[in-house]
């Protein structure tokens, strides 16, 4: 699973399949949800990871999350202040309680931060890309 990029209602390919990988690993490790629940979600959301499209289900899920962080419980490892800042802004409507569903920046990075602490994301992703980058550099200066 790679980092989660802002996607929207109806986008379909790789962005849509990789935020489906990342909420269904949110939906299988996260407390508090019975695994009744947890089948009758995956079930739901099924055929839109197979069509690899971010359509209702999809919407809801992120809508769940979007509430989930700004109504962030205090047994779960605590946000960063930089991140309060951000979920502070995640409108939730007063009809479903839930958040829009869409996946701007702000809620893609906050589905990433909590990703990495459950280590469903590597740190490591990042700076490997740098190492590469050095290496490819050095290679090349050493030719020259």
């Amino acid at each position: 699973m790679r980092d989660i990029q802002p996607v929207h209602l109806r986008d379909t390919g790789p962005k849509v399949s990789n935020l489906h990988k990342g909420l269904l690993f949110l939906l299988i490790n996260q407390p508090g949800i019975s695994p009744n629940d947890r089948e009758t979600l995956q079930h739901r959301l099924a055929p839109e990871v197979r069509e690899e499209k971010f359509g209702d289900v999809t919407a809801e899920l992120v809508g769940m999350w979007q509430y989930q962080f700004k109504n962030w419980p205090n047994y779960l490892p605590p946000l960063p202040r930089w991140l309060k800042a951000i979920v502070q802004n995640f409108p939730i409507s007063a009809v479903t309680g839930r958040g829009s569903g869409d996946v701007d920046e702000g809620t893609a990075k906050a589905l990433n931060w909590y990703l990495r602490k459950l280590s469903a994301l590597s740190r490591k992703r990042k700076l490997g890309a740098l190492s590469r980058k050095r290496k490819l550099g050095a290679l090349s200066r050493k030719r020259a």
